[in-house]
Order: C-alpha cells, then structure tokens, then sequence
C-alpha cells in the first residue's frame, strides 16, 4: 500500500487512519461532505492535507473530480470507507435514513474499482453481528435494540458491498468494531462523556445496558486499519478490539480505580461464552495487530487527573 483513499476522513475514524497513514509515508487523499478551508484541515488533520469536497451521493463522480485534484492512485491504493450518517447523529433517523448509506457505500466499492484500487475496506459495526446472530436463532419475538434501524442497515451493506466488490473484481475486507475512544476523551460519545464525569469526580448514571462492549483506543484502531490495508487478505471479515469485552459497568468501575491508583492490576470481566463475538484471531494472525495494554494509551489522562487528586 503506497496510497489511500479515506471517505469519512473528519469523523472520529477517518481522521485517526488519515492521521496515521500519513506518519507511515502513505499518500492520502481525504473526502468529506464539508467545504473545508485550509485552516480548518491543518485544525482536523494536524497538516495541509489533499481534501475533496465528495459527499457520498457524489462517489460515483470521483474519477471526474480526481482529474482536476492533479492526484493519481497507484496500483497499490487502498479505498477506507468510514462514511455513514443517519438523521441527525450517526445511529439515529427512520430504516431509509440509515439504508441509503448501504447504498452509497456499495456505489463507493463501484467508484474504488474504476479509479484503480486495489482493494475496498469497510467499517461495520459489533451491532451488525447481534442482529446476524438473532436472525440465525430464528426468533418469533422483536428483536430488542435501540439501534435497531441502524445495525440492520450495517448488515445490509456489508452483504451488498461484498456483491459489488465480486463483480466489480475488487478485493473486499469488512471490519467491526464495538467502541473505539478518542484516549484524550475529546469526541463525544456516552462512553466518553461518563469516563470526563469520572475525571473530574462528578456523579454519573450508572449504565443499565448489560451487553458487552469492547472499548479499545483509537489510536489501536488506526494501527489495525493500517496493517489490514497493508496485509489483510480478500474476503475477510476482521473484529477490530482487545480481544477482552466487558460490561460498560465493569468498564467504569476499572476507569474509576485507575484514577485511584489501584486498578492496574484489575482482572478483565471477560465471558468466555460471548468472546467468540470479540475474537481478534484471525486479525492478529493476517497483520500480526496486537493491541495495547489496557489502558495504555490513557495513563497521561489518568495520571493527570491523579495528580490534581494528591
């Protein structure tokens, strides 16, 4: 892989791999549904990077677009698909709002193939794989979830991704993750905002959901993509996590004695039953990925806030 092309780049995901790739030598080219100014890609990417202005309804233009950005993929460029969005926020909006990015994304693995990539990776999510599960049970009874609309939409697209790739002659990786988390807490999800109420001592809600998360640091998840798009083989389907899920209970009650000084040693609450839904095996044994030690990527945060403690 000598070049890359990364729809979604402003989003958690994409700037991470963006921002990774770049530091390993890879040429990028970054696309997004904003107009940017060049303030505010050096602001998101950390350097004057190439950015288009390429919504995903527009994907099927990139070959025009790349004609007036003076920039060439190679035979070695990789195609990152991290580009999805529902009404408002990621996971939200009506089944149609979420399945029309099932539709860009299989437009995109078209677009990919026309430029010259050699290869289409897309971003799915653990969700997906709950929804498979229960459909394989054959269940009479609804299927109980708050992000229903958006894990069957995630299914779909990776089914039809997969067909498109198969005749266009692409090469196809689907990847999901459960949580990945900014380690300086910066980007908003639940997760992060509960481990910010943490830092400072406030009052949480306690989570009631008792599924299990696999929360692993985005700089992890960066390094995963990057060694996928380098080694990782046609047709897999690779988890992207520590390999060790938890309930989110379990998870900040280990932040919380992080903080404290006494957690490090803490055993991690992992049920065999469901690892398998977690396992990063055949990850670890394409790209050699390895992720960091618990926490790892956190010990400045945490010890920050346990010096403000002392």
């Amino acid at each position: 892989m000598k070049k890359a092309i990364i729809t979604g780049s402003t989003g958690l995901l994409g700037r991470a791999v963006a921002k990774y790739l770049f530091d390993y030598g890879i040429d990028v080219l970054c696309l997004g549904r904003r107009q940017l100014s060049t303030a505010d890609i050096i602001k998101i990417f950390g350097r004057e990077v190439l950015y288009l202005n390429v919504p995903m309804q527009s994907i099927l233009s990139l070959d025009t677009n790349l004609k007036f950005s003076k920039w060439t993929p190679d035979n070695q460029c990789v195609f990152y698909n991290f580009a999805w969005s529902g009404k408002e926020g990621l996971t939200d909006g009506s089944f149609g709002n979420q399945l029309i990015n099932a539709i860009y994304a299989a437009n995109a693995v078209k677009a990919a193939k026309q430029i010259g990539c050699i290869k289409f990776v897309n971003a799915g999510t653990i969700e997906e794989t709950y929804v498979e599960k229960y459909l394989e049970k054959k269940e009479i009874t609804p299927y109980q979830s708050t992000q229903t609309d958006y894990s069957l939409a995630k299914l779909a697209c990776r089914d039809m991704c997969k067909i498109v790739a198969y005749l266009e002659k692409i090469d196809y990786i689907h990847t999901r993750l459960s949580v990945p988390l900014d380690p300086e807490l910066s980007m908003g999800s639940y997760v992060a905002s509960t481990l910010r109420k943490i830092l400072i001592g406030e009052a949480y809600d306690a989570p009631i959901n008792k599924k299990l998360f696999d929360v692993i640091s985005i700089n992890d998840v960066a390094r995963a993509y990057y060694l996928i798009g380098a080694g990782g083989r046609n047709k897999s389907d690779y988890f992207i996590g520590t390999g060790t899920p938890t309930t989110l209970s379990h998870f900040f009650d280990k932040f919380e004695k992080l903080i404290s000084g006494v957690g490090k040693n803490d055993s991690d609450n992992t049920h065999p039953a469901d690892a398998c839904l977690f396992s990063i095996e055949k990850l670890t044994s394409d790209t050699g990925f390895v992720p960091a030690a618990f926490f790892q990527d956190f010990e400045n945060i945490c010890n920050i806030a346990i010096s403000d403690k002392i």
